[in-house]
């Protein structure tokens, strides 16, 4: 057996929270490619591997933030022409009539981005040219072109806004809005880290006595169940920030190791057994940041996302009460908590121990480390007062709160037992509708009647900006001096407001923003809808998980919702392209909420004659 695990030492260096970062920049990557294996064939690496084969001239740009596999797809081009991936940036041949920027902000100044550009530009009519640019970097080189600046800036613009644009031989990739959750992506990304065949024990492992971490951990992520709450996660940030698969391969990575090596874990577990590793290092606990400082989290704006989930924050009855008693949880919960198969009488710290079956099924209190079953049957039946406030301070508990992480655990790997990973989301997550919005956009993508989600949706609107709830009067927008009667957050009963003008609901439609060409080349996920008027682009409300919280909130309770500064900046600006566009009402109109029932009143004004 080899000392190490190569497993982990790669997994340790594709972190981006700390020194060893290998895994962030493609230079840097072969010799943990060497031990994980090949990329994950992502659609983006798919197409560009297949038009190299082909030959056919023409040039694709690929834009986008750093980390979201451009020069993965560069090293793919590479390697279909038979070739390896060039050190420099600049524009290079690597194979007869194919040509690369591997980089266009790797050139030193805007000149040499200008030349290299018009150079590939030129080139495209009779080979093959792929570039990789920044957004920013990009535009600033168009600038500098003539004849084909205008085309080229106006297929960036379109690409930025629909994802992917062509004309001609000319193709721009907006790889920001890739998405590693993919139905036909995700697990192949997880099990890149975490498959079987990586994990065999080293030498020394602790995985058959008292457990290892890291063992336990990566078993963990082979489980479907697991796989699909991670990625309830990932879908949930998607919303807050551009997922890069970088960041996702790093925290998925933090997740099973948390940058501790084989040999740090089998010297805890000589110092301390059983007691060594606990939760705490649990892929539950990590996937969320735990064992960061607040720092570094607020660096990873998809690990921000996440942890705006509130997992494990909300109180659930049933899954609390498993916990104090798992004999009257289903078996499957019961062997989360590490009840043992026969109840054993004998007393002392031992006993705390008996039934864990991995480090994910302990806890550290004052009194011991012990498992979750032992921990609820100390609170509920001891009569040692110690030992109690022990177990009550360790649910708690500041660094390692256990009723936390025994909701998470549950919601990771027993969603059956919630009645399904929607009612799960909906029990355990701050995000109570996350999956009614996830449903809703697979079915705007198919095709399928929506008219009742629709009318719910200008509910919740309308209440949110005048405090009329609802939407037999259309979508109601406010005279721009009235937008937002009341606070959304407050408490405070909503002011009537001037009615500017109405909008039948039969005007409204609900569309997916990835369609058509971004679909062929890119990683797709349904995480987002778009409320258009009149079917026009340039009218549209983008309707993401917070923005999407917000309205049903709104729709159902009528009452006070959490809402977020972009999501009503993002209100603002929807309803304020409605007033200019959209013709006022003819006649005066109030939307007030304070009469009973809530109305939109006309005002008639008095007429005054000649006496």
């Amino acid at each position: 057996m080899p000392s190490e695990n190569q497993a982990v030492w790669a997994l340790n260096r594709l972190s981006i929270f700390g020194s060893a970062q290998g895994g962030a920049y493609r230079e840097h990557y072969s010799e943990i490619a060497a031990i994980l294996g090949s990329d994950v064939a992502t659609k983006l690496v798919t197409r560009t591997t297949d038009w190299c084969r082909t030959g056919e001239s023409g040039i694709r740009i690929l834009t986008g933030n750093a980390g979201t596999g451009k020069t993965a797809a560069a090293e793919a081009f590479c390697r279909a022409a038979g070739t390896t991936l060039p050190r420099g940036d600049s524009l290079e041949e690597v194979a007869t009539g194919k040509w690369l920027i591997k980089d266009l902000s790797g050139l030193p100044n805007v000149q040499s981005r200008v030349d290299a550009l018009g150079a590939a530009i030129n080139l495209s009519a009779n080979a093959q040219a792929l570039v990789c640019a920044n957004e920013g970097v990009l535009r600033d080189a168009l600038t500098g072109l003539h004849q084909e600046s205008a085309l080229l800036a106006d297929l960036v613009d379109r690409a930025l806004r629909q994802g992917a644009a062509r004309s001609g031989n000319s193709l721009v990739i907006n790889v920001n809005r890739q998405r590693p959750t993919g139905p036909d992506v995700w697990d192949e990304i997880v099990l890149y880290l975490a498959r079987e065949e990586l994990w065999a024990p080293c030498d020394g492992c602790p995985v058959d006595s008292t457990g290892c971490p890291h063992q336990a951990n990566a078993a963990a992520l082979r489980n479907p169940d697991v796989r699909q709450g991670l990625r309830t996660l990932v879908r949930l940030a998607c919303g807050e920030a551009v997922p890069t698969v970088r960041e996702v391969l790093a925290i998925l990575s933090w997740s099973i190791t948390g940058a501790m090596s084989c040999e740090d874990v089998k010297s805890a577990e000589r110092d301390s057994g059983a007691a060594a590793f606990t939760s705490k290092h649990s892929y539950f606990a990590r996937v969320l940041g735990h064992g960061l400082n607040l720092e570094t989290i607020e660096r990873s704006p998809l690990l921000v996302g996440m942890r705006s989930a509130g997992l494990g924050d909300m109180a659930d009855i049933e899954v609390d009460e498993w916990l104090r008693d798992s004999s009257i949880a289903p078996e499957t919960v019961a062997t989360l908590a590490g009840q043992p198969a026969v109840q054993n009488s004998e007393a002392g710290p031992r006993a705390d121990l008996v039934g864990t079956a991995s480090p994910l099924d302990r806890i550290k209190t004052k009194v011991g480390t012990m498992t979750f079953h032992r921990l609820g049957e100390i609170i509920a039946t001891s009569e040692d007062v110690s030992k109690v406030e022990a177990g009550l301070d360790a649910l708690t508990d500041r660094e390692e709160p256990a009723l936390q992480l025994w909701r998470r655990r549950v919601f990771f790997e027993a969603p059956a037992s919630l009645g399904g990973e929607r009612l799960a989301v909906k029990r355990l997550c701050a995000f109570r509708f996350l999956g009614d919005l996830i449903e809703l956009a697979e079915k705007v993508a198919a095709g399928v009647d929506t008219i009742l989600e629709l009318t719910e949706i200008v509910t919740g609107l309308n209440f949110l900006v005048t405090g009329f709830s609802s939407a037999n009067e259309g979508l109601v927008v406010p005279d721009p001096s009235c937008l937002f009667a009341r606070n959304p957050g407050s408490f405070r009963p909503a002011r009537p407001s001037l009615v500017h003008s109405q909008v039948d609901v039969d005007r409204l439609s609900l569309r997916v923003p990835d369609v058509g060409l971004v679909v062929e080349e890119l990683d797709v996920d349904r995480v987002e809808l778009q409320l258009a008027v009149d079917n026009r682009s340039e009218v549209t409300l983008k309707i993401g998980p917070r923005m999407h919280e917000a309205i049903r909130e709104a729709a159902l309770f009528q009452g006070p919702v959490g809402h977020g500064i972009a999501e009503m900046t993002d209100l603002r600006s929807f309803y304020g392209r409605l007033v200019a566009e959209g013709e006022g009402v003819s006649r005066l109109r109030v939307a007030d909420p304070i009469a009973e029932p809530p109305a939109l009143i006309s005002i008639t004004l008095p007429r005054f004659s000649n006496a």
